[in-house]
């Protein structure tokens, strides 16, 4: 395991894993462009409501794309008879 260090808002936060470095460097990446946006609310929310926040839409984004799968999934189903 290693601690990756992972910047926002001028504060350092810590990533602990075993992944392969471009996985982390993926994850890292996917979480800098989630927290970006949100950087604006810094000052006007605490960054425990900031973080929430960001979790709170990445997991709507999962809950859509796993929508999405079933979706593709069931169509797949039916064209294969």
């Amino acid at each position: 395991m290693r601690k990756i260090k992972v910047e926002f808002a001028g504060r350092d936060f810590s990533l602990i894993t075993d992944e392969p470095e471009e996985v982390v460097e993926k994850v890292k990446k996917e979480i800098k462009d989630s927290l970006n946006g949100l950087e604006k609310y810094v000052g006007e929310y605490s960054m425990e409501e900031i973080l929430f926040l960001a979790l709170t839409n990445s997991i709507l984004e999962r809950v859509k794309l796993e929508e999405k799968i079933e979706e593709l999934l069931s169509k797949l189903k039916e064209w294969s008879g």
